[in-house]
């Protein structure tokens, strides 16, 4: 197995960590330990980018021997640094064309001597992380960059899972393998080793029948197996979450593969566990757009879909409330439990003020019996609604910009029971983790589900026997 000496040595190498294998120590270690006068760390997010620093921290001897940064994050510094060459305009690129285009432009800013040197200048080495979430653009810059300084590229095939949309990422037998000789693998399952050492030799002979493309058999497996019944597999579900919640100390994830499925079962939790997000919430900016948008009355309806898909109970007991907004007229409402909410959005639909819906989600917020399930995208909303009132944004779609780029760099606050998508959880650790639908996932959705619990894994699936979908 490689150490952190013989990675820090390599000119040019690549490692294959699969989950839970001591990565991000080793990282750590090597940069901090055995680097050079300063050494640059890529990943892929801030969360990562956060984790790296933190470690990296904690074994290094001499200031600013290192740097930290997101791949994309420093493509645009280097862009930023040389405008009239890149031609990249400031700002963050609003979508993937421009993205390809910025790194496109610093791909060429690689092949001038100059730029060479300034390289050279910076860094007396590179480790490149979760190189596996590469895309072919990314690539060809690392390619640029290891021919000027020692790189080395971290990485696991098997947890490559953004091969989505227009993101074309790298494949490891043809981009990796050719170009960074591999050194040996990492293997042993630190992860578990102190907590539930037979699930992570388990979890190694899983990667195995995954990686060659077989089923895993969950017969005699150190994991609870929960059957999903053809009739009311929803409360089977619900009701897996919440032995494990009530039954276990430490964090908690539920993974399931779809939003409206994690939004659905998340619903029925009684708020105690909360759907993660992504950072470019669609459901955030699509809100904020349509509160913009809408006048009066409108920005009552626009708010209420909003909330409505944050807590339960809003769609069904304000549709009287929301359907008289629709029409044009202010509701007439008796029942005690619907008055402040009426009163509330019927202040907010005669100023069109955004102070007024501010004030009309906090009595929402506390609306009688209902579950905020989603709080993350609901306490954005706030933290959006609040930079426009204190004018540091134009509008509220520019400020749920904001908002979720300080997100993005300052980390989420993940709460001790959450449910999410693989591509959420991915890179996150757990105490213990329940995977509501196996038989749904292909296996590098189903690798990383299965590795997110240190201590616990429960696995629901139709039968014991789990065939990745294709």
């Amino acid at each position: 197995m490689t150490d952190a000496p013989t990675l820090a040595a390599a000119r040019r190498a690549s490692l294959t960590a699969p989950a839970g294998t001591g990565k991000t120590e080793l990282i750590a270690k090597a940069v901090a330990e055995h680097g050079g006068r300063r050494e640059l760390i890529l990943t892929h997010t801030h969360a990562g980018v956060e984790a790296l620093r933190r470690r990296i921290s904690k074994y290094a001897r001499t200031p600013g021997s290192f740097e930290v940064h997101t791949i994309a994050g420093w493509v645009l510094r280097y862009a930023g640094a040389f405008p009239a060459s890149s031609q990249v305009p400031d700002g963050v690129p609003a979508n993937q064309a421009a993205w390809d285009q910025a790194y496109a432009a610093v791909d060429r800013l690689l092949d001038r001597g100059p730029i060479k040197d300034i390289v050279r200048a910076s860094y007396s080495g590179i480790f490149v992380d979760e190189y596996q979430d590469c895309s072919v653009g990314q690539h060809a810059i690392i390619m640029k960059l290891g021919a000027i300084v020692p790189i080395r590229i971290l990485g696991d095939p098997l947890q490559g899972i953004f091969d989505f949309g227009r993101n074309t990422p790298v494949q490891w037998d043809r981009d990796v393998t050719p170009n960074f000789p591999p050194l040996v693998p990492l293997a042993e399952p630190w992860r578990w080793n102190n907590t539930n050492r037979d699930l992570g030799r388990w979890l190694a002979a899983a990667r195995t029948e995954l990686e060659g493309g077989r089923s895993i058999n969950l017969a005699g497996a150190p994991v609870t197996w929960i059957q999903i019944p053809q009739q009311n597999p929803v409360g089977v579900m619900v009701n897996a979450c919440f032995n494990l919640a009530q039954n276990s100390q430490g964090s908690i994830v539920a993974i399931h593969k779809m939003p409206q499925q994690c939004h659905y079962v998340g619903s029925r939790l009684s708020g105690l566990y909360q759907c993660i997000e992504p950072i470019d919430s669609v459901d955030l900016s699509t809100a904020a757009q349509s509160i913009d948008q809408a006048n009066g009355a409108g920005k009552a309806v626009a708010l209420i879909d909003f909330t409505s898909k944050c807590q339960t109970k809003i769609k069904t007991d304000l549709k009287r409330i929301r359907t008289a907004f629709s029409n044009g007229t202010e509701p007439n409402v008796r029942a005690a439990n619907l008055l402040a909410a009426a009163n509330a959005l019927t202040t907010l639909s005669r100023s069109n003020s955004l102070p007024d819906a501010l004030a009309a989600l906090a009595v929402l917020k506390t609306f009688p019996g209902a579950v905020l399930f989603r709080r993350e995208l609901f306490d954005e909303m706030e933290r959006s609604l609040r930079l426009v009132i204190a004018g540091e944004a134009a509008s509220l779609k520019d400020a749920v910009w904001q908002a979720r780029n300080r997100t993005r760099f300052s980390g989420r606050r993940v709460g001790r029971c959450i449910i999410g998508r693989t591509l959420l959880v991915k890179g996150l650790e757990f105490d213990h983790c329940v995977l509501l639908d196996a038989d749904g996932l292909g296996a590098k959705d189903l690798y990383v589900a299965l590795t997110r619990g240190a201590r616990s894994l429960t696995i629901l699936s139709r039968a014991q026997t789990i065939t990745p979908a294709n």
